[in-house]
């Protein structure tokens, strides 16, 4: 499949995952799955994924830490923050680094669906 329709999900709560990725196959896209942030550092998506569903609330390193991480190394690839504790002051941050959208869990399959047709449209990602 083609690295535009490749998506990276970094989450840690298996039934998350499990619906991110009926979503994504119902979508058209080929999930690539992390379950930690290091994971996602250790060996990221390579080509880079249309985007990267970002849980916040991460085991170990925080989604907030890596989207930060993120930014340092150049990544050009866009975040899409997806939580299930609704904080004001880290969708402020997340939406400061730079995520394109900002979901609460359970996420509206739809939603996320029309961000990554959108992401889809406007070019791949040119790194990790």
């Amino acid at each position: 499949m083609p690295a535009s329709q490749r998506v990276a999900i970094v989450e840690d709560d298996p039934s998350s995952r499990k619906t991110l990725l009926r979503v994504l196959h119902a979508g058209g896209y080929e999930p690539v799955v992390y379950e930690s942030a290091e994971d996602y550092l250790a060996a990221p998506p390579n080509p880079a994924p249309l985007g990267l569903l970002l849980d916040m609330n991460l085991a170990g390193m925080s989604g907030l830490e890596l989207q930060q991480r993120l930014n340092t190394q150049g990544s050009t690839v866009p975040v899409i923050v997806i939580t299930g504790i609704d904080d004001p002051d880290n969708e402020r941050e997340a939406r400061r680094l730079g995520c394109r959208a900002y979901f609460q869990k359970p996420c509206d399959a739809s939603a996320i669906l029309t961000i990554l047709k959108q992401l889809a449209a406007w070019g791949p990602a040119t790194g990790t």
